[in-house]
C-alpha cells in the first residue's frame, strides 16, 4: 500500500531569480512520486504532495538533497487509501 505526505520546502533563492524557481518547480513535477507542486507564501515557498509505494524517508532524502532545497519540513504522513477493500485470508483461500 502507497504512503502519501505533504512537504514543505523553502527554497535558496527568491522566486524573481532568472527562472531558478520554475526549474525546481519541473524538477519536482519530473519525480514519479509527486502529485502537486503548490507556489504559497508565507512559512514555505512550495508545498509538495508525493505518493510512493515506498518509505517516504526515500522520496524525502531525494528531494532535501536538490542543491535548491534551502530548508525541508515534513507536514504530514499518512497511508494512503486502498482502491480496494482487502479481502479476508480465508475468502482469498476459497476462491483461489
Amino acid at each position: 500500500m502507497a504512503t502519501k505526505a505533504y512537504f514543505m520546502i523553502n527554497m535558496e533563492k527568491r522566486f524573481s531569480d532568472d527562472g531558478y524557481y520554475l526549474d525546481a518547480v519541473r524538477e519536482l513535477e519530473a519525480m514519479p512520486e509527486v502529485k502537486e507542486v503548490k507556489p504559497v507564501s508565507g512559512a514555505c515557498d512550495l508545498l509538495v504532495k508525493v505518493e510512493a509505494p515506498i518509505r517516504m524517508i526515500f522520496v524525502a532524502n531525494k528531494i532535501r538533497t536538490k542543491k535548491w532545497v534551502k530548508s525541508f519540513h515534513v507536514l504530514n504522513v499518512e497511508p494512503a487509501q486502498p482502491t480496494e477493500a482487502p479481502k479476508p485470508v480465508e475468502q482469498e483461500l476459497l476462491e483461489a
